[in-house]
């Protein structure tokens, strides 16, 4: 079961990067991005609400403990930086070159995993996390090829976008661990409500002085911000549902799959449909050096998943 979860998230973050990559156009401030994500989360709290009235069929399952709140605060924090860093982060490089940070990204949940939780990594799957480290400079290269030379500040960038993703993915695994049968559906609501608070409070006192602009033309706040939300408010709206079963899928194969297991075999199918999308969808160029990254990436992650 747990492999066909996998499988659910992961064509659910195929549509969700299509539709992010539709709408990065409209994130070219940081403020911007801010506004597109802030609207995202709270589009998940009321579809996590109604998932909550379908599945657990009582409101009083939103009464939690403090420990619960704690790890959806990380797994909050972890979506709210990803998602910014993200819709910021495809609009400077290649397609690909994102996802493989993102695949650079299982590092995290796998460490921690092993290091508090005693989740056993194999020695073959230490080489296969080294293997990834290599395909990540590879795709360094082949991005300052096709795009701009890549800046420190666009590296750190993907660095932050990966790594934030790997601290949600530790969240989800701990939740299970802490709380096997507790329920996702709730875990990721608060997920989302400690996200859109993360993201609402700086935003509200960028729009609040006035500062949210597009492409550095003054424009009043409230007319500016209509305009952004409403021009790809239906991206949004599918981009929010898929964010939520893209998580709640993942969440649930974790209780059937180690993290060795779950993380890389997410990553490397991701990989996989992120590379079809960027050549048909996003006529990105697939040049041989792309093709020996993504095929030593999705070794390594074949390897770590043996």
């Amino acid at each position: 079961m747990g492999y066909l979860f996998v499988g659910i998230a992961c064509l659910c973050g195929a549509v969700k990067g299509y539709c992010g990559k539709k709408t990065s156009g409209s994130a070219d401030t940081l403020s911007g991005a801010m506004l597109i994500n802030t609207v995202r989360m709270l589009l998940c709290i009321v579809i996590g609400f109604f998932f909550i009235l379908l599945y657990e069929r009582d409101v009083t399952a939103l009464a939690v403990n403090g420990k619960l709140l704690l790890i959806s605060a990380l797994s909050g924090l972890g979506t709210s930086l990803f998602v910014v860093s993200w819709l910021l982060a495809v609009r400077q490089g290649a397609y690909m070159m994102l996802d493989v940070f993102l695949t650079l990204g299982v590092l995290v949940p796998l460490l921690l995993c092993y290091f508090l939780f005693g989740d056993p990594i194999a020695p073959l799957q230490w080489v296969g996390l080294g293997l990834l480290l290599i395909a990540t400079y590879i795709m360094c290269t082949y991005n300052n090829r096709i795009k701009k030379r890549m800046t420190f500040a666009s590296f750190l960038l993907l660095v932050l976008c990966g790594a934030a993703n790997g601290v949600s993915s530790f969240a989800q695994k701990w939740f299970i661990h802490d709380f096997p049968a507790g329920s996702t559906t709730v875990f990721n609501f608060y997920t989302y409500v400690f996200s859109a608070a993360v993201l609402i409070i700086p935003l509200l006192a960028v729009i609040c002085k006035g500062r949210l602009t597009k492409k550095g033309a003054a424009v009043p706040r409230t007319q500016n911000a209509l305009r952004v939300v409403t021009g790809v408010l239906p991206y949004l709206v599918i981009m929010a549902l898929c964010l939520f079963l893209h998580s709640f899928f993942t969440t649930t194969a974790a209780r059937y799959l180690s993290p060795a297991q779950l993380y890389p075999l997410s990553q490397g199918t991701g990989l996989i449909l992120s590379l079809l999308m960027a050549a048909i969808l996003f006529k990105e160029k697939i040049t041989p050096r792309c093709m020996v990254g993504i095929l030593i990436a999705f070794g390594a992650l074949v390897i770590i998943n043996l």
